[in-house]
């Protein structure tokens, strides 16, 4: 009887070739979402072989571009003249050689193998085991771009990141930090949560090392704490109770600085799914409330479902447009989070797509679109209220030019957010009221936290 494939190889193919063919037929569908239904699909198995799933396909979806530059260079076919199957099962096998110490070259050749006379690709096996036998015997000695003299060709290429963001970040942050950034972004990331203020911390840390969940406590935060290799959060202890929530710590680090009050009135424009507006509610007490807005019901189904497990009734969720004014909520409010739609370019190591569906106009779009909702934002603050201004990016367009729009032309007055900030994040702008938080250079997501008040 031949020998078959094993099943999560199986899988993870199955999955780059599903999600290739909705990119060819124009969906919009994120690599993340796809990954978590076929994980689900797949609960029974193992926890072993799901996170070997996990990690080969968002393996090969973030290292795509350095991927194929292999490819390139012990093919003696074309890139573009590859068979997209093919090439599917070429990136897999390249990365486990390449990234995944664990796993004998052999092994990952031979799947592959496996792979190709499963799918009807016999014929091309032998063009296959020469590439991968090729690449398994020369990977100490790949000839990569040259570091000095083509920086950005050698960015793009090492930590497989499109060419213009290679130059941009290479222009703005300069080679040594643009590695540091591009680096930390490839690396796995463990889950920020926080555990809510009614929680017993050490009750909750007890439950997780009883479940042999392997946590370990977030620098910036008493209350935040990472998680490593959970690939269900219903399996977590605490979770379903309400006793923690999912919520990256610079998202934590923003909505502290708005320094809420008691009683406080807060309006969350762009809230799905939820975090920020569950943290201002808890800060602002039973006394005050916190409407919770987004642009459709799906997006509010979302906050409700987070509002019923964490036990939070002073979020109220609305439908609304942020980029339509709503004149009987003029002034009507103390503080404002306007974390608004942006490019997320912080957040690339998580969403590891984003890098290959974004151009250069991209940011420029995005950056009118937030200051269209900037203007509205502005308008429903209460004379000496605030205005949270944040985004998960690292665009100067869509941040700091942002900013000085909110200054010269909205006449907003920066706060200082210097007090706000654990000691381990001090930085000259904090106390010009602004922070750009940068992967590899901080202990979190790429993030802009920025702080004004009405006069």
């Amino acid at each position: 009887m031949a020998k078959k494939p094993t099943e999560n190889r199986m899988i993870v193919y199955g999955m780059l070739t599903e999600f290739r063919k909705m990119q060819q037929e124009g969906k919009n569908v994120k690599a993340g979402d796809l990954l978590k239904d076929v994980l689900s699909k797949y609960d029974y198995l193992p926890e072993q072989d799901k996170a070997f799933m996990k990690r080969l396909f968002e393996g090969c979806m973030e290292r795509r571009l350095t991927l194929d530059y292999v490819i390139s260079q012990y093919a003696n076919t074309k890139n573009g003249k590859i068979k997209p199957a093919v090439k599917d099962i070429l990136r897999m096998a390249i990365y486990q050689i390449l990234y995944m110490d664990a796993v004998p070259d052999a092994a990952a050749v031979n799947e592959a193998i496996l792979i190709a006379e499963n799918k009807g690709l016999s014929s091309l096996k032998n063009f296959i085991n020469g590439v991968l036998r090729n690449v398994s015997r020369n990977k100490e000695n790949i000839s990569w771009p040259e570091k000095e003299t083509e920086p950005v060709n050698y960015l793009s290429v090492v930590y497989s990141f499109p060419v213009w963001l290679a130059g941009l970040f290479h222009k703005r942050f300069g080679l040594e930090t643009a590695e540091k950034i591009f680096g930390r972004m490839n690396e796995p990331a463990g889950l920020v949560v926080r555990i809510l203020a009614k929680t017993d911390v050490d009750e909750l840390l007890s439950l997780w090392k009883k479940q042999e969940i392997a946590y370990r406590k977030h620098p910036y935060s008493d209350r935040a704490y990472i998680l490593d290799g959970v690939n269900g959060l219903d399996k977590v202890p605490g979770f379903n109770e309400g006793m923690f929530t999912v919520q990256d710590i610079s998202s934590q680090l923003s909505v502290q600085c708005l320094g809420l009050e008691q009683g406080d009135t807060v309006l969350d424009l762009c809230a799905s799914p939820g975090g920020k507006s569950m943290l201002a509610a808890e800060l602002v007490s039973a006394k005050g409330k916190v409407i919770s807005r987004d642009l459709t019901e799906q997006k509010m189904v979302r906050i409700r479902e987070n509002m019923e497990r964490l036990g939070i009734d002073n979020v109220y969720p609305q439908v609304q447009d942020a980029t339509t004014l709503r004149e009987e909520d003029k002034e009507a409010f103390d503080a404002v989070i306007a974390d608004l739609p942006c490019s997320g370019l912080g957040v690339m190591g998580r969403k590891n797509d984003i890098r290959y569906r974004l151009d250069r106009e991209d940011l420029r779009t995005l950056a009118m679109l937030q200051r269209d909702i900037l203007e509205n934002a502005v308008t429903y603050i209460k004379p000496g209220g605030r205005l949270l201004y944040s985004t998960c990016t690292i665009s100067k367009e869509e941040n700091e030019d942002n900013r000085r729009y909110l200054i010269e032309e909205l006449h907003m007055t920066p706060v200082s957010i210097k007090e706000k900030l654990p000691g381990g994040l001090m930085a000259e702008t904090a106390s010009e009221g602004y922070l750009q938080l940068l992967p590899g250079m901080h202990d979190c997501d790429g993030f802009f936290i920025s702080l004004y008040e009405k006069k």
